[in-house]
C-alpha cells in the first residue's frame, strides 16, 4: 500500500522509480538502478530491518541519500535507540506519505545533505514528544504487556525505579491517576494510538 502511494506521488513528478520487496531484493536493485535517494519502510517484515538497510546504504553506497519511512513517532516508540540511524538519514511518519510536497520536500533536504530538516522523530510536535526517552522505552514495554518487575529486569534497575518512570508518563500525558480509568491502561492506549501494537522481541 505505501510502496504503491509512493510510487504514484514520486511518478507524478517524473521521478524514475525502482521498489523491492526485501532488503535481498533491494539490495540486488542498488547494483542495477544506481538511484540518487531510497526511501525505506522501518519495518520489512522478519529478516532485517529499515535501519539495517539504511547502514548498509550508508556504508556502501555513501552518495544515496535515504529517507526512513515508519508509522513510529520515533525510533525510541519502535524499540531502537537514536544512533541507529545512520548520519544523514531522513526520517518521515507514513502519515505524511500523501502528501507530495511533504515527499518531495523530504527528497530535496536529504539529497541537498539537510537531513535534519527531515527528522521527525525529532520534531517538538510529534506524538509522545512529552516524554524523556527511557518513558517512551517504558511506555512501550508497557503495551507489549510487560509488568513492572519484567521491565525492570530488561531495563537493568529496580522495580521502584521503573514506577517512578511509569508516574512521570502519567504526569506528562496528564493522565490522572486517581481518576476511574486506569492509567495504565489509558496510557498503553495513547501509545498504540500513535505507534500501533509493537512486536515482542
Amino acid at each position: 500500500m505505501t510502496s504503491a502511494l509512493l510510487s504514484n506521488v514520486l511518478a507524478g513528478h517524473d521521478f524514475e522509480i525502482a521498489t523491492a520487496a526485501s532488503v535481498a531484493a533491494a539490495r540486488r536493485k542498488l547494483r542495477s538502478f544506481d538511484p540518487d535517494i531510497a526511501l525505506i519502510d522501518l519495518l520489512l517484515g522478519s529478516g532485517p530491518t529499515g535501519i539495517d538497510l539504511a547502514q548498509v546504504i550508508h556504508r556502501q553506497y555513501p552518495h544515496i541519500g535515504v529517507v526512513l519511512l515508519t508509522r513510529f513517532p520515533s525510533l525510541e516508540a519502535a524499540g531502537y535507540d537514536r544512533s541507529s540511524l545512520p548520519p544523514g538519514c531522513g526520517f518521515l511518519r507514513k502519515d505524511q506519505v500523501g502528501d507530495a510536497d511533504a515527499i518531495i520536500e523530504a527528497i530535496d533536504a536529504v539529497v541537498a545533505e539537510q537531513a535534519s530538516r527531515v527528522r521527525q522523530d525529532l520534531a517538538d510536535d510529534r506524538p509522545l514528544a512529552a516524554l524523556t526517552r527511557a518513558q517512551v522505552e517504558v511506555l512501550r514495554m508497557m503495551a507489549i504487556g510487560y509488568d513492572n518487575a519484567a521491565i525492570a529486569r530488561r531495563r537493568d534497575c529496580s522495580v521502584s525505579a521503573v514506577q517512578h518512570l511509569i508516574l512521570g508518563i502519567y504526569r506528562r500525558l496528564e493522565i490522572d491517576p486517581d481518576d476511574e480509568i486506569n492509567p495504565r491502561v489509558e496510557a498503553i492506549r495513547r501509545f498504540i494510538a500513535v505507534a500501533g501494537i509493537p512486536e515482542r522481541q
